[in-house]
């Protein structure tokens, strides 16, 4: 019972020694240190995700710029052709006159 604690306990801390090794691949630290290494790695994912909430605010003002622009574009769009259509009009009527 006490080796298959053993095992057990060996297995887990390998399984924890191989997640910090995967986060010190993933985040740029030059720390060794476990607790180093995992405080950069939460430092390093608050960074990113402040990064990505800003990305995301830029976008979506970008979009409601672009949405509105585009809205623009269309009712003038809708004008001229109505005016051209007008025109037309008239130059027809002129012809029969």
């Amino acid at each position: 019972k006490k080796l298959n604690h053993k095992e057990v306990e060996r297995r887990r801390r390998e399984t924890i020694n191989n997640a910090i090794r995967e986060l010190q691949e993933l985040v740029p630290t030059t720390h060794t240190n476990k607790a180093q290494i995992i405080r950069k790695a939460s430092e390093f994912i608050k960074k990113l995700k402040e990064k990505e909430e800003n990305l995301v605010n830029k976008w979506t003002l970008e979009k409601i710029i672009t949405d509105q622009a585009i809205s623009e574009l269309a009712n003038s769009n809708e004008k001229l052709k109505s005016e051209l259509e007008k025109a037309y009009r008239e130059i027809e009527h002129r012809k029969h006159v």
